[in-house]
């Protein structure tokens, strides 16, 4: 079994000058330091890029998906890790679930502390992460998430606390497995309603905006989206905005600019008719906004994959 680490920087490839901490570990290097992984499965490795996961763009993500593709043809890998700074990583990794239509399963971990630190957490990761990415399960469960021996579904997972290591966590739902030692225990199936997309590469656009609702919130974040190619709001509660704003969203719709709303809450989705006042869910239909079930950050990765591929309409519902 051949399992292909792909290295894209981040903390878990960090090391420490003195006044900070910032990537240059070779993915080789990041192998050669976690003990037992010959054990699980011949590694091979890929230095894609190096650099802190805030870097990242959309273009280097098709890029990634592309060369993710092509190990995917290779019948000699059993499986791919990807290594990558955590800030964007929920992100980058549902971008390659919505675009990779591979059989080979892909499984993105990273680190909190780099290995500078007491108790680098790296290492531990990238063992537990092989070991799902050669398990007979992962490769029917979509893009993976692996983190502090919890495996999670691209979609779900979300960045839960700025330093803790045990913060990535999959609200509402919970983690889809457990490695537990040698073993890789599934306790539940990935349900994903997502399209595979094929977005087209010059049409790929970070002109989208994301914009959470607060309270008695202006319209000057809105105002300034009129010629954007789409706003990603997430609304109080269950779909609900300060009446205030409504004038600024109607004028979005008059310029023809996409507004596909979520929940600002950690869980839960959009209502559709519980309220009738103006400025609740009834208003988000009468704005023709479309609806996510999404957290805001993943609303927007979707948004910019669908309008890439010409397929908003498929990717969102629209009550």
């Amino acid at each position: 079994m051949v399992v292909v680490v792909v290295s894209l920087g981040g903390t878990i490839a960090s090391t420490s000058d003195g006044d900070g901490a910032s990537p240059s570990l070779s993915g080789r290097e990041l192998v050669d330091a976690v003990p037992g992984l010959g054990d699980v499965a011949d590694v091979d490795t890929v230095d894609f890029a190096n650099e802190p996961s805030p870097y990242m763009t959309y273009e280097g993500l098709y890029d990634l998906v592309e060369r993710l593709e092509e190990l995917d043809s290779d019948p000699d890998v059993t499986g791919v890790v990807v290594t990558q700074g955590t800030d964007v990583l929920e992100e980058s990794a549902y971008f390659v679930d919505l675009c990779y239509d591979g059989g080979t399963p892909v499984v993105f971990t990273g680190a909190m502390r780099n290995p500078s630190l007491a108790g680098p957490d790296g290492p531990a990761n990238l063992l537990a992460s092989v070991r799902v990415a050669v398990d007979g399960t992962a490769g029917e469960e979509g893009t993976l998430v692996c983190f502090n021996d919890r495996v999670h579904a691209a979609r779900e997972v979300t960045k839960t606390n700025a330093t803790n290591v045990d913060t990535f966590r999959s609200p509402e739902f919970g983690p889809l497995a457990v490695v537990d030692e040698d073993r890789v225990t599934w306790r539940r199936r990935s349900e994903n309603p997502d399209p595979t997309l094929a977005p087209d590469r010059d049409a790929l656009s970070s002109d989208v905006e994301a914009i959470t609702v607060t309270l008695d919130m202006s319209t000057r974040l809105l105002d300034a989206c009129a010629d954007s190619d789409a706003v990603c709001l997430a609304a109080l509660g269950a779909g609900h905005i300060p009446p205030q704003i409504i004038p600024a969203l109607e004028t979005l719709g008059e310029r023809g600019v996409p507004v596909v709303a979520t929940t600002r809450c950690p869980e839960g989705r959009l209502a559709r008719r519980t309220y009738d006042f103006r400025g609740s869910e009834r208003t988000l239909r009468e704005l023709g906004c479309r609806y996510s079930d999404l957290n805001l950050q993943k609303t927007r990765v979707r948004t910019v994959t669908a309008l890439a591929a010409d397929r908003l309409d498929d990717a969102f519902d629209r009550p």
